[in-house]
């Protein structure tokens, strides 16, 4: 395959919803291109949704749950780029926001997440086929602004608030058993940070602390059962989307503690090194980021999120 014919066949990162300085969460959603080195605007999604969790499955992006500025949801809707529209799916049984999701052999588990009143950990898993959603076993810590990625045979939980402090600690789940469990916990208590898996290691992004937004990012690897700090950020980002394209770690977004961002940045293993890669339009934080297996040609700009107002404070 050649270098052009790579990256056109790389896939589409996708920025899906989140909120900015002016308030209200927004339904635009906004894609990257390796390729062209360019962001451009998708259809709307049907709902707003702030703090939304997001999945690519089999060329397809799944916005799940999040709050529209009104209230918590629990609905779901479907990317297709073959029609190039949101499409109304079932919706998870419990209304949240700030849930990770993750797909391990065809289902998407929607993971933990929280209202205002609770930080839960429940966990429901959606099969595609039918459209129905089923409960599986909780986690055994609530984890709201938790982070996810499935890797290997497992699911794994990373962080996330219990409704007292931000934790430190990690689950994965064995679907075939029916069961969390622990695992050696993180060197940094976060909530809000973005997961990504690359080269058989989770990497653990940004986020809350219970007192400012975090620049530091860890590296897990399994086979070692080993937790290791990696070049930082450029800026601290908590509430940040996460998503590998490419052999790097795109950080999109977020909030610094003083105001909404724009930038983009990746991460690079080989010299680890964070680089700033561009920003997208608007300034946004608790967006849904993913890597849809399509092609840029068959996402069609509709113009309509340029309507929501830039601000970054």
């Amino acid at each position: 395959m050649s270098f052009f014919s790579l990256y056109f066949h790389a896939g589409v990162l996708f920025c899906v919803g989140g909120r900015g300085g002016a308030g209200d969460p927004f339904r635009s959603i906004e894609c990257y291109s390796i390729g062209r080195n360019s962001w451009f605007f998708g259809p709307e999604m049907n709902s707003r949704r702030r703090h939304v969790g997001v999945i690519s499955v089999d060329g397809k992006v799944y916005a799940v749950g999040g709050h529209d500025g009104n209230e918590h949801l629990g609905s779901i809707e479907m990317f297709d780029p073959l029609t190039n529209k949101w499409m109304m799916k079932a919706s998870m049984n419990t209304k949240r926001r700030g849930i990770a999701l993750a797909s391990l052999g065809g289902p998407i588990y929607a993971i933990g997440g929280l209202d205002d009143h609770t930080c839960f950990s429940d966990v429901e898993r959606y099969d595609i086929g039918s459209d129905l959603w089923s409960s599986v076993a909780p986690m055994n810590t609530p984890r709201g602004g938790v982070g996810s990625v499935a890797l290997g045979n497992y699911v794994y939980a990373v962080g996330g608030n219990d409704g007292v402090a931000s934790l430190s600690s990690v689950e994965r789940y064995d679907p075939h058993l029916d069961k969390w469990m622990e695992i050696k916990e993180m060197g940094q208590r976060r909530a809000g940070n973005g997961v990504g898996e690359l080269n058989g290691c989770l990497y653990i992004v940004g986020g809350f602390d219970d007192n400012s937004p975090l620049s530091s990012v860890e590296r897990f690897d399994p086979r070692t059962n080993k937790w290791e700090y990696v070049a930082e950020l450029t800026t601290p980002r908590g509430g940040v989307g996460v998503a590998t394209l490419m052999g790097k770690i795109f950080a999109v977004g977020g909030h610094n503690g003083n105001v909404y961002l724009n930038t983009v940045e990746a991460y690079d293993p080989m010299i680890n090194r964070w680089e700033l890669v561009g920003s997208i339009s608007h300034c946004r934080a608790g967006a849904g980021v993913a890597v849809c297996g399509c092609l840029v040609n068959q996402i069609r700009d509709v113009g309509q999120g340029s309507s929501n107002v830039v601000d970054c404070m």
